[in-house]
């Protein structure tokens, strides 16, 4: 089981992270948490080496930040019961 978090990942928006900006790697979608959010949508991620809005087409699409990392995200049974609050962004 996934133990939910106070802060909400920016890409697959569960709450699954301690405090934001930690470099705290998301295990629902592996998003290593630069600090950075959706006002910087379009801005390439130094750690992940893709844009924020590009990582959640990609959850959205392959359940995974990236299609390297759909082998390393947790389930959806493993993330059943997890908070998440979606929030819209354009793409």
């Amino acid at each position: 089981m996934i133990p939910e978090g106070s802060a909400q990942c920016p890409c697959c928006d569960y709450f699954t992270l301690r405090d934001r900006g930690s470099h705290e790697v998301c295990p629902v979608c592996y998003w290593e948490d630069d600090g950075n959010g959706l006002e910087a949508l379009d801005e390439v991620s130094p750690l992940n080496h893709i844009t924020l809005r590009a990582a959640r087409m990609n959850f959205e699409r392959l359940g995974a930040s990236d299609q390297a990392a759909v082998s390393l995200v947790a389930s959806p049974e493993e993330r059943d019961g997890l908070r998440r609050e979606q929030r819209a962004t354009f793409f």
